[in-house]
């Protein structure tokens, strides 16, 4: 039996993740660390000299937004059960750093009444017309069902000269926009610009999320016990269950598949989430952390920090590894 396992999701920089992973392990030295890698940017070797860090080329191709995120994180949730029997599992990023000694963070979690995250019920109602409903409609990104358009799997092969015109494609942009806004209570579009380009979503019929079951929306960064580890796996999400065909074929599935189950049976404990992390919306996406940011970074409580870079983040990763190794020796 091991008492923690944290799995890691990475794509790149193997030097960072092999930092971010002895890091763990210098902190909470009984631990394990499944490294949980895309390596279609960039191989990792297969093992550490570390056996407490095993390494696994999932060969998913896990793009931004994309359902195969979440099928890495059950592949190591997996492998975190079955072959270490872990009793609390913590899902990170490579680009995550710990911020805090472990050891105690670990007892305040085994000992907590809940899963370790965030989780905030999503509502929206669209309307007809030319104007967009009411709430949140991130909803919509699983409340529909989603296909990729299919220009953007021609799209990487298909020669300039086969493209539209500027001010044709200009007019049939504004045009597809306008038309699905129209009929957003049937039809509408994404542009999972980081990911993989235009979708199309069809509302599903029946409503998935009746009241009661509601849909649930944060970040994938939790902490799992092992009683919520195994309904996860053999139940909410399991091969051929109704959440996992749902989330599927939703967008950027990431933020909502784990939390929409576990928040559904109970909320998340009153703890800092696993992973502090700050967004620009006009950037749409993360912050770097420097050290100018550490006074902040050590209030939070977290355990974690995203996201860091090694050149970027180099002071602030220094002044990390100093708190962790003072917290080792009291």
């Amino acid at each position: 039996m091991t008492r923690v396992v944290y799995v890691v999701l990475s794509h790149r920089d193997w030097p960072q993740v092999r930092r971010l992973s002895h890091a763990i392990l210098g902190s909470s030295p009984d631990a394990r660390v499944i490294v949980m890698h895309d390596s279609r940017s960039e191989r990792f070797p297969p093992r550490d000299d570390d056996e407490r860090i095993e390494i696994v080329d999932h060969g998913l191709a896990c793009d931004w937004g994309s359902w195969e995120l979440v099928e890495a994180a059950l592949r190591g949730f997996a492998i975190a059960r079955d072959r270490h029997d872990a009793q609390l599992v913590a899902l990170i990023s490579g680009q995550d750093y710990p911020t805090r000694p472990l050891g105690a963070w670990e007892d305040e979690a085994l000992s907590a009444r809940s899963w370790i995250g965030e989780a905030r019920p999503l509502a929206y109602e669209p309307h007809w017309g030319r104007r967009y409903g009411e709430g949140d409609d991130r909803l919509t990104r699983y409340s529909y069902r989603w296909f990729r358009s299919p220009v953007e799997f021609l799209r990487p092969q298909m020669p300039g000269w086969a493209r539209l015109p500027r001010p044709v494609n200009g007019f049939w942009v504004r045009a597809r926009r306008a038309l699905t806004l129209r009929l957003e209570p049937l039809l509408s579009l994404r542009v999972v610009a980081r990911g993989r380009g235009v979708h199309y979503g069809i509302r599903r019929f029946p409503d998935p999320f009746p009241p009661g079951d509601d849909c649930w929306f944060g970040a994938q960064w939790v902490a799992v016990r092992r009683s919520d580890l195994d309904h996860l796996l053999d139940v909410d999400l399991a091969e051929g269950s109704p959440l996992r065909r749902l989330y599927r074929h939703s967008i950027i599935p990431d933020e909502s598949a784990l939390v929409t189950p576990l928040a559904r049976r109970t909320p998340p404990a009153q703890m800092p989430p696993v992973t502090l992390q700050r967004w620009d919306d006009a950037l749409d996406g993360g912050l770097t952390f420097t050290v100018q940011d550490l006074d902040e970074i050590t209030a939070s409580g977290s355990p974690f920090c995203r996201k860091v870079d090694p050149e970027a983040s180099a002071e602030l990763l220094d002044a990390l590894d100093r708190r962790l190794a003072e917290g080792a020796a009291t």
